[in-house]
């Protein structure tokens, strides 16, 4: 008998956004994302020194049209890859500004109230 294994299951809980990328000033450069979630948020083209397990504080900005949305949140580094210049964090804390942003952004909700108010004007 032989046994087959399946996928492993996905543990991540939210959708990654690479539509809509954000930027990360983090260490006094800014990176844009490859792709983002309400958990955190992955970089490529990343040149720095930090270590799993550090809680830098980042910057957050997203534009949307003419509308620019800026957030400063402490996340956690939970990989590093130097070779392939790759980090990813999780966000560590989400008040409710920055949450109403992220997932206005990855609903559409935002884009969709931001044109509502250009065809308004």
């Amino acid at each position: 008998m032989r046994v087959v294994k399946g996928k492993s299951k996905e543990r991540r809980r939210d959708r990654r956004i690479q539509e809509i990328p954000l930027k990360i000033d983090l260490n006094s450069s800014s990176y844009e994302t490859a792709n983002w979630s309400l958990g955190g948020f992955l970089l490529y083209s990343f040149y720095g020194d930090f270590k799993i397990g550090e809680t830098p504080v980042v910057g957050i900005r997203a534009e949307v049209g003419e509308q620019v949305f800026q957030h400063v949140v402490r996340s956690e580094i939970v990989q590093i890859d130097f070779t392939r210049k790759m980090l990813a964090a999780n966000f560590v804390e989400l008040d409710d500004d920055i949450l109403n942003t992220l997932e206005g952004l990855s609903t559409g909700r935002l884009r969709c109230e931001i044109l509502q108010k250009y065809k308004s004007a």
